[in-house]
């Protein structure tokens, strides 16, 4: 049985480091929409991508070398996986700075109705209970700010800012209290 070359394994091993380090960064960024773990995504990317076509590189010369060894054309196909990935998160990172996703708490004490937001996007939320909260996403298609009105339980109308300024590439996640 012939003994397993170090770089047969290296095609493996960068394809889950480099999978896993940017599926962590990705589900941070996705779930807390803090631009930072963008940035990270960024260099991160900026980094991966030479190292991982240089590893590309060297496995193609050493399948070459072995015949088209079947073990290293595993590693090579693996690898070639990480594309559509990286093309995915990207596109998905790119979409999230276009969009504002704004979690609405009623922090009233009474149940609200004809809830409305608007700006860049326009979207109705109706009813909104005391206490609870619902999350809408708003596309930014250019400089904007976003507000809401909602009515209370006398039947007064209330406007407020929730973002008094946003543009293109600025998109994130955030939590909005109305009445406070």
């Amino acid at each position: 049985m012939k003994k397993t070359q170090p770089y047969y394994r290296s095609g493996r091993l960068i394809f889950w480091v480099t999978f896993l380090t940017a599926s962590i960064i990705f589900g941070l960024y996705f779930f807390t929409g803090n631009i930072i773990y963008a940035l990270y995504g960024y260099f991160f990317f900026l980094f991966a991508v030479p190292v991982n076509s240089i590893i590309f590189i060297i496995l193609i010369v050493k399948s070459i070398k072995a015949n088209q060894s079947r073990k290293i054309n595993q590693d090579l196909v693996l690898m070639l996986l990480n594309i559509p990935v990286a093309v995915f998160y990207f596109w998905v990172g790119v979409y999230f700075t276009s969009v504002m996703r704004i979690t609405i708490e009623n922090a009233t004490g009474n149940d609200i109705k004809n809830v409305e937001m608007i700006g860049c996007e326009n979207e109705e939320l109706n009813i909104l209970k005391n206490g609870e909260s619902k999350t809408v996403w708003i596309d930014i298609n250019g400089d904007c700010s976003i507000s809401m009105s909602y009515t209370d339980v006398i039947g007064k109308i209330h406007n407020e800012t929730v973002v008094g300024y946003v543009t293109s590439g600025m998109g994130k996640k955030i939590t909005y209290n109305v009445g406070n």
